[in-house]
């Protein structure tokens, strides 16, 4: 059997008739059964008992279905969240409150595909046809607009019988509406003992730092380190705004601060997590290898301060953007043990030092020198993959005639300075061939 995967598609709305009062009604009335789905799972109700309850003339059944189902996941992940807040001997911050939404916006209308929306091709223009249906009997009709790389993919979705198009929810930001359609197929993904080269991947609080390995002769193939400092920075603005606001009793603003914040730091992340991918696409057979950081909140103790920090660093996220972008190219991923990954000499495997960013062996008889210690991890991480792989635990290793490395930071998005594209970044690393 393969291994499913699922992508969500962003595309904009290009109305072509119907009244866009109706998609905004659609979405308030989204916000108010979202609420009250919320409320009457506080109390007890069943599923069944809330969709009896929260049903509405004016709004389509099946999309009310959707909104109550999405309300429900939301429920599931705080009640999560509280289960590990509350196991904390000392837990950092402030206990989590039960999810809503702003009563001053609206919420997402949520959509089964042929039931709420649908999709289709025009066989004439080669345009994505919409019919969104946000009340009963009502109909907004047009095409999408969008990358074309994601149009191609969406045509391929809906005229495919291999993949699934499943739930859209509609969206409106800046004065456009958007559009996100989830796709999903199966893939035929190799398992990683098959893989050919081995990029290890090394996630700390400012960069990434990847290295591919040949797995028979272990020679660097190809290296690079991206760059994401300014997710840091942003987020410590916000929370230094958020915490003078809340100081002076101005809490209203937290709710919009923290959507703007997660969805920054998202749009880094998909960057980042593509630029992985096709960095790795560049090489025979990859396979992706991160540190296996679970339980890494508990060992972490550094204080209040830095904590913060490390703990609202969105490590976990990262890892499963580029799984899921691996897993829709069929490339396997991987994870091995995070111990002293970036204290180890990727050559002879002796302990060494870290200054600021670069890394000496206090070995005499090695005395490497590596122009970036988070690279250093990353080939111990392809090293580890192999030894896990070939079940091989002798000492070291690689060779000491490692490229040097360019770090490659993110461009700032706007209509002077257009975002480099993730292959583009991809590109930009050291490859070193013979």
């Amino acid at each position: 059997m393969g291994e499913e995967a699922t992508k969500t598609i962003q595309t904009r709305l290009h109305i072509a008739s119907g009244e866009r009062t109706w998609l905004h009604d659609a979405r308030l009335a989204s916000r108010e059964i979202f609420n009250d789905t919320i409320r009457l799972t506080q109390q007890g109700y069943t599923r069944t008992e809330i969709q009896n309850e929260v049903d509405r003339d004016d709004f389509l059944r099946n999309n009310k279905c959707a909104v109550v189902g999405k309300a429900l996941q939301t429920w599931d992940s705080y009640q999560s969240l509280l289960d590990w807040w509350e196991e904390q001997a000392d837990p950092d911050g402030g206990k989590p409150t039960p999810p809503s939404t702003d009563k001053s916006g609206a919420y997402p209308l949520v959509m089964a595909h042929t039931e709420g929306y649908r999709l289709t091709v025009d066989e004439d223009t080669n345009r994505v046809q919409f019919r969104i249906s946000p009340k009963p009997y009502k109909k907004v009709k047009g095409h999408l607009r969008g990358e074309p790389d994601a149009m191609n993919e969406l045509r391929d979705a809906i005229t495919s019988d291999e993949v699934d198009v499943g739930q859209a929810e509609l969206l409106y930001r800046d004065g456009v509406y958007y559009l996100h359609v989830t796709v999903t197929r199966e893939f035929n993904v190799p398992e990683p003992d098959t893989s050919d080269t081995l990029v290890g991947v090394d996630i700390n609080e400012r960069n990434v730092a990847l290295t591919a390995l040949d797995r028979d002769t272990m020679r660097t193939n190809g290296t690079l380190i991206l760059d994401y400092g300014r997710v840091k920075q942003e987020r410590q603005r916000y929370h230094t705004i958020t915490k003078r606001c809340q100081e002076h009793g101005k809490t209203s603003i937290h709710r919009k601060l923290g959507d703007t914040e997660e969805r920054f730091t998202e749009w880094v992340l998909h960057r980042l997590s593509r630029a992985v991918v096709e960095f790795a696409e560049q090489f025979s057979n990859p396979v992706i290898v991160f540190e296996d950081m679970s339980g890494i909140r508990d060992e972490i103790k550094y204080g209040t301060y830095m904590n913060r920090r490390l703990h609202k660093l969105p490590f976990h996220k990262f890892e499963k953007f580029v799984s899921y972008k691996a897993t829709w190219r069929e490339i396997p991923t991987d994870t091995i043990d995070a111990y002293y990954n970036s204290k180890t000499c990727s050559c002879c495997g002796e302990r060494g030092s870290r200054q600021g960013r670069r890394f000496r062996c206090t070995n005499d008889e090695c005395d490497v020198v590596q122009d970036h210690a988070d690279r250093n991890a990353s080939v111990n991480i392809a090293w580890r993959e192999k030894a896990k792989l070939d079940g091989n635990t002798t000492n070291y290793r690689t060779h000491k005639t490692q490229p040097q490395v360019r770090l490659v930071r993110l461009s700032g998005s706007g209509r002077v300075s257009r975002p480099t594209s993730s292959h583009s970044l991809a590109e930009q690393g050291v490859l070193a061939h013979d």
